[in-house]
């Protein structure tokens, strides 16, 4: 009963029209259980799973109108902490897988332009090698013009049993280049940034990966956005990172506050004034410079000229008694007339004493 109601579901999915070639006819829809998560219902876990998704050449890139029908494209899906968080850690058998992109038409596209579509185990591959191929585990494929659905092998086929992944596994996928039947991707004509969204649904893996699940083994989903690609007539990120600007989300480096900027080594630094023309420390003068000569002694006022001593009397024999004449001796300096009147006076004072 349980394999029958999740039978009716899948069908439900791909009401869409045909798949692969092959008519679904549409059944009346069933509720889905609370534990059975389709695309709508299932949690966003961009911060816990990883969807990259690359453009191996350059003219993939092109706008639709330049490279029609000519795209190739890979993928590489992961989600070990998605799988935790979902008590999935035991792994899922899965059940399908969406890819969703309004901007690039898969419609030219067949199971004869996919190149790669497996799981790799532990994740660890180089490029788009693949350990187990899921390209035989595809029950029906639809190629739309906006994306891929996948439904895979349930229990209840009997062509084969749905694919095991681990929470550490990676799902692997390429279309176009290096397929049987080469390229058949168009892109959108209006340049710009773009995403792709991804969709993986399975059952967890309650009695391990070689048992199937129990009866009441949960259903887990998981919805992921890939990183941004460009679609310009460019030749590298760089080239349309000048073009179209910066991917979404990320701030344009042009506009941002530019950090103060040291002076260039071009701008010369201002110089020192030369030796010639810093100003000069007082200078000796020179040797051949005379130094200037004393002032002339100003003559000091002469001491008046000391007395010259009082002459001395001679004698002079006059005969007699001896009267005693004296001649005055001419001296220098002022006063000498007085000086020598005294002297006669006192002579001729004692003179009249003797006698």
């Amino acid at each position: 009963m349980r394999r029958q109601r999740r039978a009716t579901s899948l069908a439900v999915l791909v009401i869409a029209g045909t798949l692969a070639g092959v008519s679904v006819l549409t059944v009346p829809a069933t509720p889905v259980a609370a534990d059975e998560h389709t695309k709508d219902q299932a949690a966003n876990f961009d911060g816990q799973a990883n969807l990259t998704v690359n453009f191996p050449y350059a003219t993939d890139h092109y706008p639709g109108d330049r490279n029609e029908a000519n795209g190739s494209i890979e993928y590489f899906a992961s989600g070990a902490e998605a799988f935790k968080e979902l008590d999935a850690e035991e792994g899922v058998f899965l059940d399908y897988v969406i890819i969703d992109a309004q901007w690039i038409d898969y419609s030219n596209c067949d199971i004869p332009n996919t190149k790669a579509f497996g799981i790799d185990r532990g994740g660890n591959n180089p490029g788009t090698q693949v350990d187990v191929d899921l390209v035989q585990k595809q029950k029906n494929v639809d190629f739309r013009d906006d994306g891929i659905t996948i439904n895979l092998y349930d229990f209840s086929d009997f062509a084969g049993d749905p694919p095991y992944m681990a929470a550490e596994d990676a799902i692997v996928a390429a279309q176009g280049a290096g397929s049987q039947d080469g390229t058949c991707l168009t892109v959108t004509s209006e340049p710009g940034w773009y995403q792709i969204q991804g969709f993986l649904n399975g059952t967890v893996a309650d009695n391990g990966p070689d048992e199937e699940p129990s009866s009441n083994a949960r259903e887990a989903g998981v919805n992921v956005n890939s990183n941004y690609l460009y679609v310009c007539e460019c030749d590298s990120e760089s080239e349309a990172r000048e073009q179209l600007g910066p991917p979404p989300g990320e701030e344009p480096q042009s506009t941002a506050t530019p950090e103060p900027t040291a002076t260039p080594e071009s701008t010369p630094t201002p110089t020192e004034a030369p030796d010639n023309t810093a100003t000069p420390e007082p200078t000796e003068p020179p040797e051949n410079t005379p130094e200037p000569t004393d002032a002339p002694d100003t003559p000091q006022p002469t001491d008046p000229p000391e007395r010259t001593a009082a002459p001395t009397a001679t004698q002079s024999d006059t005969g007699g008694n001896g009267g005693t004449g004296m001649t005055p001796t001419a001296g220098a300096g002022p006063g000498f007339g007085a000086v020598l009147a005294v002297f006669a006076l006192l002579a001729s004072a004692l003179l009249a004493r003797r006698t």
